[in-house]
């Protein structure tokens, strides 16, 4: 047989048969896959819907909601009188929720003044320009409506200021 005769066997498109069995193993999976993408759905028409791994219903967005919520946290105050929300690092190691976890537990123990000074040597130390010109540091407890909070408002319902500590020049 032929070289050239031989490449043109080996590029001849397969038998009608095995295309055909291919096509219906792919329609079969993707079928498959849809089903159990829409699987949970079937939970929340339940009376009592159980999560579970990995078919979740995804009950963190489906669940009933408080109106409000509570929330501590540093905010920082500009020479200018400018006051924001200070970045979680500034209060604590490890990510966003373990600092804030931290700072509640402290909060809630009595040790705001401590977090307010640490916070406060944090800022001072620091070299973003973020918080170049921040004076004082705040240690806040706020309440948010959740509804309002996420519309654009973020007033807070009510705010206690549990410490407050000046921030010194770096020397």
């Amino acid at each position: 047989m032929s070289q050239s005769k031989q490449r043109q066997e080996a590029t001849r498109p397969a038998p009608n048969g095995w295309l055909k069995w291919t096509r219906r193993k792919a329609a079969f999976f993707s079928l498959a896959a849809i089903a159990l993408i829409l699987a949970p759905l079937a939970e929340n028409l339940s009376e009592n819907p159980k999560d579970d791994f990995p078919l979740s219903y995804y009950p963190m967005f489906t669940a009933k909601r408080r109106d409000a919520t509570t929330v501590r946290h540093a905010l920082g105050v500009r020479s200018n009188g400018e006051v924001f929300p200070l970045k979680y690092k500034f209060l604590g190691t490890g990510g966003m929720n373990q600092v804030r976890r931290q700072t509640r537990k402290i909060v809630r123990e009595g040790g705001a003044e401590m977090l307010c000074h640490r916070a406060a040597q944090r800022v001072a130390r620091s070299s973003r320009k973020s918080v170049s010109d921040v004076v004082e540091i705040r240690i806040v407890t706020r309440r948010y409506s959740l509804d309002g909070f996420f519309g654009g408002d973020t007033t807070p319902l009510k705010e206690t200021i549990n410490a407050t500590c000046k921030v010194e020049p770096k020397s």
